[in-house]
């Protein structure tokens, strides 16, 4: 059984521990926020389609700062029902390049994004025929806070150094009709 003082002074001394824990979050807030804000909009999609038709997504990225975005994608998720042996088509700023891999596809421009600049990407993509119901997909951007020099790495390398990255997303839904 512990000494009846031990108890005393761990009363006294818990909202002293408590209050200094408390004081250092704010900081530790501040300096999590992100270099750059991405503000999603003039979201454009396909409401109703046939199964085994044409589905076209297209939205406006912005950057709302308070930084220039030099390493940013912008894509999203596809819906479950994407017919993946088809091609996949898209238009975007002159430069941008996309990859494709399961359901999402992520593309990246070679130029840095001002504060209240903007890059616009239209996707079209093919349903199963068998697709049936709401198909739920989403479009964002991806901005990570990259230090000086680490600017040729690829996602999975940045998630492995574990550098802070945002993800901002808009959802859409379609319906697959018969």
């Amino acid at each position: 059984m512990p000494h009846p003082i031990v108890k005393i002074a761990s009363f006294a001394l818990a909202p002293l521990v408590g209050a200094t824990l408390f004081a250092t979050a704010p900081a530790a807030a501040k300096a999590d926020d992100p270099f750059s804000v991405f503000k999603i909009s003039n979201v454009k999609y396909t409401k109703k389609v046939k199964t085994g038709g044409w589905v076209k997504y297209s939205f406006t990225a912005t950057n709302t700062g308070p930084h220039a975005a030099d390493y940013y994608w912008i894509g999203g998720t596809l819906p479950k029902s994407v017919d993946t042996k088809k091609k996949l088509y898209w238009s975007g700023p002159k430069g941008t390049e996309c990859d494709w891999a399961g359901r999402e596809f992520w593309c990246w421009t070679p130029h840095i994004l001002e504060v209240d600049e903007s890059d616009r990407l239209s996707v079209q993509f093919k349903l199963k025929k068998n697709a049936r119901g709401w198909q739920y997909g989403e479009v964002g951007a991806i901005a990570y806070d990259v230090p000086t020099g680490a600017g040729d790495l690829d996602r999975q390398a940045l998630k492995e150094l574990g550098l802070k990255g945002w993800i901002y997303t808009k959802k859409i839904r379609t319906l697959a009709v018969k």
